[in-house]
């Protein structure tokens, strides 16, 4: 259940030993911060920033390029028919949403990338955030890679059937078919992970380890992370004068 220690063998000192609830202040802040720019440049500065602190962390760009493609889909519903009407101002709004996605992307991925799943937990539990909630949180963190494995499984089967796509009726009828058996699948997947689980003791939430202390180079990582946004709200409202 543990991010893997190779994933951050590479990452700095002073970015996996930022306490957990000091690091989830400044991100957070951060990125409801990057959401509420208005203008493109401060959201395009936003969105440089995070990208270079993930440079510094020395996080994969290949990891968050995969990350990327999780939101693909999704932005490219939002935002295909925005760019498709060559109006100025929708192609504008479409390329706002397309930063602000990748920044808290972007900002995600460092959280998720410079600290355990378990630091992860007892931060939040740190913010009383109830257990059973971080529970969902986790268990959905880490089966959603097990879904993205089974669509594509699902995907390479019927490109081996000779299946080409397109939006055609017999095409969508296929996607509705595989929609289908990838629901029933998650769900009986779901069945067996509780029975396992409860046989093993589970009583609703997972165990998490008691928070650490947050020291004070935590709090001076924090308080510059929060004079950056400072520095964002200001520029943002300038550019908009």
């Amino acid at each position: 259940m543990l991010i893997k220690a190779n994933k951050r063998s590479s990452v700095p000192d002073w970015a996996t030993r930022w306490e957990s609830r000091s690091k989830l202040i400044a991100a957070i802040s951060y990125t409801f911060t990057a959401i509420s720019l208005t203008h493109i440049v401060s959201i395009f500065i936003a969105y440089l920033l995070a990208l270079t602190t993930l440079f510094l962390m020395n996080i994969p760009i290949k990891l968050l390029l995969q990350r990327y493609l999780i939101i693909s889909p999704f932005l490219l519903l939002m935002t295909v028919p925005l760019f498709w009407s060559f109006q100025h101002q929708q192609s504008i709004f479409a390329l706002i949403l397309l930063l602000k996605a990748f920044t808290s992307m972007t900002v995600l991925t460092i959280i998720l990338e410079t600290q355990t799943l378990d630091q992860l937990m007892s931060g939040l539990l740190g913010f009383h955030i109830p257990p059973t909630l971080i529970t969902i949180l986790v268990l959905s963190y880490r089966y959603v890679f097990l879904l993205l494995d089974d669509v594509q499984r699902m995907l390479t089967a019927i490109k081996s059937r000779l299946f080409h796509g397109g939006i055609r009726f017999k095409s969508l009828k296929i996607y509705g078919q595989l929609m289908a058996a990838l629901l029933v699948k998650a769900f009986e997947r779901s069945e067996h992970m509780y029975e396992a689980m409860t046989a093993r003791g589970f009583t609703g939430s997972l165990p998490i380890t008691s928070t650490a202390i947050i020291t004070k180079q935590d709090g001076l990582k924090t308080v510059i992370s929060i004079l950056i946004i400072a520095a964002l709200i200001i520029i943002d409202k300038r550019v908009n004068l």
